[in-house]
């Protein structure tokens, strides 16, 4: 059984930093013998039903996540990101809330939102830009 899963990918619906298809990145998952693959597109669950089903027609495990933009605390700071994956149900529902809100007018208190929706989904670290500083070196 294959030990190794990749738990940070992104599809086209991750606008301007994936070009694949759901159904792509599943078939090329079972290609190198992954046994389980993660889609965490950016603030998006857009490809979730086409990568499950995919997924499930190829006896992959689906796991369904999302690469949340999260606004920096302090005035004027650079936001980062956070990929959250869902484990149950509950944490889809979760994750679909926390994606509807951040889409709205005024979603809400960024971390009252992560706290009120904390059952389900499991977070992890996510590709951070490196400082401005760097980028000028």
């Amino acid at each position: 059984m294959p030990t190794y899963a990749e738990l940070h990918c992104h599809s086209a619906f991750s606008l301007l930093d994936g070009a694949s298809t759901p159904e792509a990145l599943v078939g090329r998952a079972v290609g190198l013998g992954l046994g389980a693959l993660a889609l965490t597109d950016h603030d998006e669950l857009g490809g979730a039903v086409r990568f499950s089903q995919a997924a499930r027609e190829a006896g992959l495990e689906a796991i369904v996540g999302a690469e949340l933009t999260v606004e920096s605390a302090e005035p004027g700071g650079r936001p980062s990101h956070i990929t959250l994956l869902a484990r149950t149900a509950e944490g889809y529902a979760n994750l679909a809330e926390l994606v509807t809100r951040s889409r709205s007018p005024g979603g809400g208190e960024p971390r009252r939102s992560l706290r009120s929706t904390s059952r389900g989904p499991v977070a992890g670290t996510a590709a951070a830009p490196p400082p401005r500083s760097k980028l000028r070196s």
